[in-house]
């Protein structure tokens, strides 16, 4: 009997660690919509996972992939803000070049002599460098990679050829260790540089490293720790490249991918429950919810969107451009596009 005891005792006991790590995640939380503006979905690119504003030029660069699609290839769109008609938005622009090709985060980066984008391949686990002539079509130069970069997410581009890259878990995202590391909430993560040749780890200690950001004047790197429910604060030496680590700010929410505009604000999307996000990529009618938080100059977050998955399921992209919103996710056939109240910028 004693022993039909024990075992009790420790199912128990497994059953609260269980519940507890739930509710952590906000698994039973209610979701209420919540936005003062008007969003309108843009139809027919599947798997918006992450979008880029190009301000100049009123565009946005958008990466996405059919997840659901085994051996699907990934494509990289530019959206004319100013015309969200244009049928040249459902076009991918890379030409076919690399042939496998899974993209994740991107970057912008124009410094007035060179336009040029970078993207995350997770199909090899590298970066893909794009030259980008004005009228949108993309030059494939080269894939930079490291035998380190075990799980590329996002990047941040600092030069033509360097970069900071956050490698979310060290077992990678999609093996069981990386998804134990995600629900223990394992420090695996990390954020490296390069230039393009030599790498080194910048930062590390991140549980599961998402989303990464440059302030405007590039002295501070935000990056979204997913599984920690913060964003982490670093202070950048623009001489030396090297991170200091400067605090954290806390949010209700898991944070995916975070753009900085050209005000300053930070805009994050994240999940309100992320465990429901693998649950909707198995079974589509089973949602997901989304949130968009922005962080102003005094580093305190607020929600400006909230949905319970109905409008657009498991956000992970959020971008500024003037007075709307995009918003981008992981597994529909549409993103977002929302105009802002005046109160939000």
């Amino acid at each position: 009997m004693r022993i039909f005891g024990f075992f009790a005792v420790l199912l128990l006991l497994i059953g609260a660690v269980v519940v507890a790590n739930l509710m952590s995640f906000n698994h039973f939380a209610q979701v209420d919509h919540v936005f003062d503006g008007q969003c309108t979905p843009v139809r027919g690119i599947v798997g918006p996972e992450d979008i880029q504003i190009d301000s100049p030029r009123s565009r946005a660069f958008i990466s996405s992939l059919d997840r659901r699609s085994r051996g699907s290839r990934g494509a990289i769109h530019i959206f004319d803000i100013d015309n969200p008609l244009d049928e040249a938005t459902w076009r991918d622009r890379t030409d076919g070049k690399p042939a496998a090709f899974e993209p994740f985060g991107m970057d912008f980066f124009d410094d007035g002599e060179v336009q040029r984008l970078f993207v995350v391949n997770q199909a090899v686990n590298g970066i893909e460098l794009y030259d980008v002539a004005d009228d949108g079509v993309l030059t494939h130069l080269e894939t930079v990679s490291e035998r380190r970069l075990t799980s590329p997410n996002s990047v941040v581009a600092i030069g033509p050829r360097s970069f900071y890259v956050t490698n979310d878990v060290r077992p990678g995202r999609s093996s069981r260790m990386g998804e134990f590391h995600f629900l223990a909430r394992t420090a695996s993560g990390q954020v490296f540089f390069s230039d393009g040749t030599i790498w080194r780890v910048a930062a590390d200690g991140l549980r599961f490293a998402n989303g990464i950001d440059l302030s405007r004047d590039g002295t501070r790197l935000y990056v979204a720790e997913t599984a920690g429910r913060s964003v982490k604060l670093f202070d950048r030496n623009v001489e030396t490249n090297l991170l200091a680590a400067a605090g954290e700010i806390k949010l209700d929410a898991s944070p995916d991918n975070l753009t900085v505009d050209e005000n300053g604000t930070v805009w994050v999307a994240a999940l309100p429950k992320p465990l429901t996000t693998p649950i909707h990529r198995e079974n589509p009618e089973s949602l997901s919810p989304s949130q968009v938080i922005q962080i102003g100059a005094d580093d305190k977050p607020q929600t400006v969107y909230l949905d319970d998955g109905e409008e657009l399921s498991a956000s992970t992209a959020a971008a500024h451009a003037d007075r709307r919103l995009l918003i981008g996710g992981l597994y529909d056939d549409r993103f977002l596009i929302c105009g802002l109240p005046r109160a939000t910028f």
